[in-house]
């Protein structure tokens, strides 16, 4: 084949790629005026992901004034910021799936706490403060009481600005992440009069006073302690754990 033959089939492929392109375009362009034009493209349909705490209606309930927007119009980074105020959000992401809905999928905060007040309120795990809201009510969680309960120390949907709160907080996670059997049987959580820290578990209940510092060293020890035990007993055997010692626990049997 003579070189000026390849050179007009390449021409002629660059000339009908090309017009492909085009046509492409002009298609995409005709379809998306068409959709314009008889409202296909308007928001109808939002779908909520991940509600568990507060019902999937209340979040779409704040969406509502979107609807019937064109969803090429639509900023879906202002849609995220105005979900994430919600005290329970903890993070929104959202997608268009076109040609008119939104598919919206939540990460809730969860709660690891009630803080004993009124009225009561709920703690994150980051010591975020949390109102009563949908089912948060229905968790079984631990109690916080013997704290400052002023309503200015517990913004709702910010972090508590109380100390010893976030202290409770982080040790709280601690227990959740090494000593899950602990959390599930811890009851409440407190301060003494003198501003020590005491759990209270569930079974009987048991006392367990931790102090005031080296509160994961006093978990291990706990942990340690309860291991040891003949598989009959367990720490609900004991009225009162006292680990302010150093290294070693001083147990008080029930009577």
């Amino acid at each position: 084949m003579s070189k000026r033959k390849k050179k007009k089939q390449m021409n002629l492929r660059a000339v009908i790629g090309t017009s492909l392109s085009c046509l492409l375009l002009v298609l995409v362009v005709l379809s998306y005026n068409w959709s314009k034009f008889n409202g296909l493209n308007l928001l109808k349909e939002i779908e909520i992901k991940g509600a568990i705490i507060i019902p999937a209606d209340d979040y779409r309930d704040s969406l509502v004034p979107v609807l019937g927007t064109s969803i090429n119009a639509l900023d879906t980074r202002n849609m995220s910021l105005l979900l994430e105020s919600h005290p329970f959000v903890h993070a929104a992401r959202i997608s268009k799936t076109f040609p008119n809905k939104v598919i919206v999928e939540i990460t809730e905060r969860d709660p690891v706490a009630l803080l004993n007040m009124n009225p009561i309120l709920f703690i994150d795990e980051e010591g975020v403060v949390l109102p009563d809201f949908g089912n948060v009510s229905n968790e079984i969680i631990p109690i916080m009481s013997g704290f400052n309960t002023a309503q200015e120390l517990h913004p709702k949907g910010r972090q508590t600005v109380s100390q010893k709160v976030l202290e409770s907080v982080k040790l709280i996670n601690y227990i959740i992440e090494y000593y899950p059997h602990l959390y599930d049987n811890l009851s409440e959580i407190t301060l003494n009069s003198n501003d020590e820290f005491v759990l209270i578990l569930a079974n009987y209940p048991t006392k367990v006073i931790l102090g005031t510092e080296r509160f994961q060293e006093k978990i291990q020890i706990l942990n340690s302690f309860e291991q040891s035990l003949p598989k009959q007993e367990g720490l609900h055997h004991f009225s009162t754990l006292d680990l302010r010692y150093n290294r070693q626990i001083i147990a008080r049997v029930r009577a």
